[in-house]
C-alpha cells in the first residue's frame, strides 16, 4: 500500500511537470545540448591567459543544466594544439588556457564542446576565432600586405531583432590615472538574468569576427538529423575511459586475439573489474569501473576538479594487463584555412609595451595554472578503529604490527601468497571477509604481499572499516586505509596491473585576483602592476536587479582599455554591451 501511495504522487509529480514543460521527447526530438563561450578579449599574445566563461544551453538557447564537464580545444588548421577540462555547475563553469609562449602568431579556432554533444558532430560546436601574437619570433606582416583574406573587421551590430536584450553600459569617468578605483554602471538590465560576465581589458588592436556558427547569429538553433547515442552524458560528473591495454604485448588486449596467451584470453573474457584512486588525498576517494559493451571501461566520478595523480588498477589480472586512460578530447577536427594575420606597424610599439608588461606580470604573480585543488573525501564514514602508529610500540614488520594492536584484520598465507581479511558482517555475526579494498596514500593494492613486506616505520596511520561496503557497485568486505608520513606511497613497488599517472582533470572556477586601490598605502606600493585585463567576474550576481555598479582597479598600464558585458536570460535572449575608455 505505500509503494502504491509513493507511485502515484511520484506520477502526478511527473505528470504536471511534462505538461507545464514539454520535454523535446514530447516534441518527437531528443534533447540536443548547445553552449555558449565568452573570453576576456579576442586578441592574446603568446604566453597569456586566455579566461574563458561557459554556459550550456538547450537548442532553444534556453540554459539547460544537464552536462557537469565542457571541453575546450585550440584548434590551428585541423588539429588541437591546446586543450582543457571545465567544471560546469548549474549550466555554467569559468576555466583559462594559458596559451605557450612558443604559440606562433595567427588566427586560431576555440572549440567548445560537451560529450553529449558529439552525439550530433562537431557541426554544433561552438566555435569563436580569436588572434594571438608573439612578441617572441620575427613574422609582423606590414599593413601594406593587408589583403582581404584577413580577419580583421568590425564586431557586427546586434539588435533586438537578433534575440539581444538591450543593456547600457556607462563608467562613472570618461578618463582614469593609474592605480586608481572605477565603477562601472550597468542599466536596464532584464529582471531573468540567468547569468552574467563583465570583463575590461585593454581595446583590441584588431577585431575579429565570429565564425557563422556564433551564439549571436543564432545558429545554435541549428539541428542535425543524427544523433549516435555513442557518447554518454556528463550529467554526475566526469567520466574518464580507460582501455585494457594487454602489457606483455603492450597493446590492446582483444578477447579473440590468437596472440594473446590461454591465460590472457581467460581473464579477457572474464568481466574486468577496475578501480580508480586518488593517491596522496586525505581520506578516501576510489570509484569503480563498469566495462561497456566496446570491452572498455568507464570510470563515473564526480568531484575531481583540478590537476591530481589518479591510480588505476586492474583486480585480478596479476601483472598481465592494466587500464590505460584515454584521451576524451576530439583532437583533429576538419581543416579549416585561417587567413594570415596582418600587424600594422603603428602597433608595434604598443604591442613591444604589452609584451613587456606580460613578462613583469608573469613574473610577480602567481602561476594562475595551479588550479590543483580537489573536493571533499568521497568516502566520509568514521573508520571503525583508527591506529596512529606513533601511540603504539613501533614494530619492524608489517606482521607483528597486525598481530600486536589491529582490531578485525590479520594476514593470512594462501597459495603461497599473504592474503589481508577483514571484519565484515554477514547477518548479524562479524566474519572474517576474504575481498578488502586496501590502500596505501590513496593507491588500491591488490597485492598484498606488498604491504606485507612494506616498512611499517614510514606509516603513521591506519585506519580499519568493517563491511560491507559497495563503492560504485563493488562490494567490498572492508577497507584497509594506510598513509605514510610523507603522503608520497614511496618504495611501493607496485606491479603492472596498477598505473599512477598525473590527470588534469575539470578545472574548478578561476577568479582573478586583482589589488585594490582604495587606500594611499596600496597605490604607493612598489609591487608592479602589469594587468591587461583589469576586470574578470564571470559570474555577476544581479539577484533579479536591473541596474548593478561593479567596482574595478586600473592598472600601471595607460591607454584605450574596452568594457563588455554578456549574459543570457531564462528565456534564452543574450545581453550584450560595450564601453571604453582611457587611462592616462
Amino acid at each position: 500500500m505505500k509503494r502504491f501511495f509513493c507511485f502515484i504522487l511520484l506520477s502526478s509529480i511527473v505528470l504536471h511537470h511534462l505538461t507545464s514543460n514539454p520535454s523535446p521527447k514530447q516534441r518527437g526530438e531528443a534533447l540536443r545540448e548547445r553552449i555558449y563561450m565568452q573570453t576576456d578579449k579576442y586578441l592574446y599574445l603568446s604566453g597569456e591567459p586566455v579566461l574563458i566563461k561557459l554556459l550550456t544551453t538547450d537548442n532553444d538557447l534556453i540554459p539547460l543544466v544537464f552536462s557537469k564537464v565542457a571541453y575546450v580545444e585550440l584548434v590551428a588548421d585541423s588539429v588541437a594544439r591546446l586543450q582543457i577540462k571545465v567544471e560546469i555547475t548549474d549550466g555554467t563553469g569559468s576555466g583559462l588556457m594559458i596559451l605557450p609562449a612558443e604559440l606562433p602568431t595567427g588566427y586560431y579556432r576555440l572549440m567548445a564542446y560537451t560529450q553529449y554533444m558529439r552525439n550530433e558532430g562537431v557541426d554544433v560546436f561552438f566555435e569563436k576565432n580569436i588572434a594571438v601574437v608573439n612578441t617572441f619570433q620575427s613574422g609582423y606582416y606590414p599593413a601594406e600586405e593587408k589583403t582581404e583574406t584577413s580577419l580583421s573587421a568590425s564586431l557586427p551590430a546586434l539588435s533586438e531583432g537578433d534575440g539581444v536584450s538591450s543593456v547600457s553600459l556607462q563608467l562613472d569617468k570618461a578618463a582614469y590615472t593609474v592605480r586608481t578605483n572605477g565603477e562601472l554602471i550597468i542599466n536596464g538590465l532584464p529582471e531573468n538574468t540567468y547569468t552574467l560576465s563583465v570583463s575590461i581589458a585593454g581595446k583590441e588592436l584588431i577585431p575579429v569576427v565570429e565564425p557563422d556558427n556564433s551564439l549571436f547569429r543564432k545558429n545554435q538553433t541549428k539541428k542535425t538529423s543524427d544523433f549516435s547515442g555513442k557518447f554518454l552524458p556528463e550529467y554526475e560528473g566526469h567520466i574518464l575511459i580507460g582501455k585494457i591495454v594487454d602489457n606483455v604485448a603492450n597493446s590492446l588486449s582483444v578477447s579473440n586475439s590468437a596472440d594473446i596467451s590461454s591465460t590472457s584470453e581467460e581473464s579477457s573474457s572474464m568481466p574486468k573489474t577496475a578501480g580508480l584512486s586518488f593517491p596522496t588525498v586525505d581520506g578516501i576517494r576510489f570509484f569503480s569501473g563498469q566495462e561497456d559493451e566496446t570491452g572498455n571501461i568507464r570510470f563515473y566520478t564526480s568531484g575531481i576538479g583540478g590537476t591530481n595523480e589518479i591510480a588505476t588498477i586492474l583486480f585480478q589480472a596479476g601483472d598481465k594487463q592494466r587500464v590505460e586512460i584515454q584521451s576524451p578530447f576530439v583532437n583533429r577536427f576538419v581543416p579549416k584555412q585561417m587567413p594570415a594575420l596582418y600587424i600594422d606597424s603603428v602597433d608595434y610599439g604598443r604591442l613591444l609595451s604589452r609584451s613587456v608588461a606580460l613578462q613583469v606580470f608573469r613574473y610577480f604573480s602567481d602561476d594562475p595554472s595551479e588550479n590543483q585543488s580537489i573536493s571533499d573525501a568521497f568516502f566520509k564514514m568514521k573508520p571503525t578503529w583508527s591506529y596512529p602508529l606513533d601511540e603504539y610500540t613501533r614494530f619492524t614488520t608489517m606482521r607483528e604490527v597486525f598481530i600486536e594492536f589491529i582490531t578485525g584484520a590479520r594476514f593470512r598465507r594462501n597459495a603461497g601468497k599473504q592474503e589481508i581479511s577483514i571484519y565484515t558482517k554477514r547477518g548479524s555475526n562479524l566474519v572474517y571477509g576474504t575481498m578488502p579494498l586496501v590502500l596505501l596514500d590513496g593507491v588500491p593494492v591488490s597485492d598484498h604481499d606488498l604491504i606485507y613486506s612494506y616498512d611499517p616505520l614510514s606509516v603513521e596511520h591506519i585506519n580499519i572499516y568493517y563491511g560491507p561496503y559497495s563503492l560504485g557497485g563493488y562490494w567490498f568486505d572492508g577497507i584497509v586505509e594506510m598513509t605514510t608520513y610523507r603522503r608520497l606511497h614511496a618504495d611501493l613497488n607496485l606491479n603492472r596491473a596498477t598505473q599512477i599517472i598525473t590527470y588534469q582533470g575539470p578545472q574548478l572556477p578561476y577568479r582573478l585576483d586583482t589589488p585594490g586601490y582604495s587606500n594611499e598605502k596600496n597605490r604607493q606600493n612598489r609591487m608592479p602592476d602589469s594587468r591587461h585585463t583589469l576586470l574578470w567576474n564571470p559570474e555577476v550576481r544581479t539577484d533579479g536587479q536591473t541596474s548593478i555598479h561593479l567596482p574595478f582597479d586600473t592598472s600601471d598600464l595607460t591607454g584605450e582599455f574596452q568594457a563588455t558585458v554578456e549574459g543570457v536570460t531564462n528565456d534564452g535572449k543574450i545581453i550584450f554591451a560595450t564601453a571604453f575608455f582611457k587611462v592616462e
